[in-house]
């Protein structure tokens, strides 16, 4: 609909997603530039998004925690683990996981807060199964003792923490990497796919340094579209009604800083897998 008044003319458009033609003509959530947020209010809501994150890895870490002392306390219970880490089932778990992860991006604007909580959660206590097991694993057969765990866990957390400051520091966006990113995910996941199959020391080598240096930055990356992007979304009063979404403002910031923390906590268990492998090898 348009209006004229003398000379000027004003345009009301209401779909975010079409390319503005001008900067005044078109309303655009996206773009942060038309946002004025406040720092402190930024701030707050990285903290959310952080606090999310590290209720994932507490989470993870008392399901493997768990799941170990059941395999020390019944021989039943670590065979059955044993079987499940040992055959297809492992995949299935996994391919579990996409589908949450998927569902959770994919959702973001629709799903119950409630909901999307829970299967966060619920996606960190998979976690807890497969990667908390396969790293006790690797701990065990390359020392005898778990103190591999505490020294790659302290290298992931200082690792992680340099980039994630970074990321929320510097003046740059980062976006412009998005598909440097998309694509390095995608020939890592080939590769690790290939590895299992083809095995190779030298070959899982590399392709562990390739993925911990892909993690570290995509930490920084993440960091830093959680502060440009996420956040400016979640604190601007009309996001909601300007994308569509099937659930208020307050639940849309909410489903947001937990995709942010997920975004950010798959990054910290690959990095910690990655340097829990390299540290294995001395």
């Amino acid at each position: 609909m348009e209006q004229r008044n003398g000379g000027n003319r004003k345009t009301e458009y209401n779909n975010p997603y079409a390319t503005p033609h001008t900067q005044d003509e078109y309303y655009n959530p996206y773009d942060t530039q038309s946002i004025s947020v406040d720092d402190i209010a930024v701030n707050a809501y990285m903290a959310r998004v952080f606090g999310w994150m590290f209720v994932g890895l507490l989470v993870t870490a008392l399901t493997t925690g768990a799941i170990v002392v059941g395999m020390n306390t019944s021989l039943a219970f670590a065979d059955f683990v044993w079987m499940l880490i040992t055959t297809p089932m492992m995949w299935v778990v996994f391919v579990g996981q996409v589908i949450i992860a998927m569902s959770l991006n994919t959702r973001v604007a629709k799903m119950n807060p409630t909901t999307a909580k829970m299967m966060y959660v619920l996606y960190a206590v998979s976690v807890g199964f497969t990667v908390g097991i396969i790293s006790v694993i690797i701990s065990l057969n390359a020392g005898g003792n778990l103190n591999l765990l505490v020294m790659a866990f302290g290298v992931t957390a200082v690792s992680f923490g340099i980039m994630a400051a970074y990321g929320i520091m510097t003046n740059q966006d980062l976006s412009r990497f998005s598909n440097l990113f998309k694509m390095a995910l995608i020939g890592f996941f080939i590769a690790w796919i290939a590895n299992w199959f083809i095995g190779g020391d030298m070959f899982g080598f590399v392709i562990t340094v390739f993925g911990l240096i892909l993690f570290l930055g995509l930490t920084a990356y993440h960091t830093n579209t959680i502060k440009n992007y996420f956040a400016q979304i979640a604190l601007n009063p009309d996001a909601a009604s300007s994308m569509g979404a099937r659930i208020d403002q307050q639940a849309l910031a909410s489903n947001i800083a937990i995709v942010g923390a997920l975004m950010l906590y798959v990054s910290f268990i690959n990095m910690f897998v990655m340097i829990l492998r390299l540290l294995s090898r001395r």
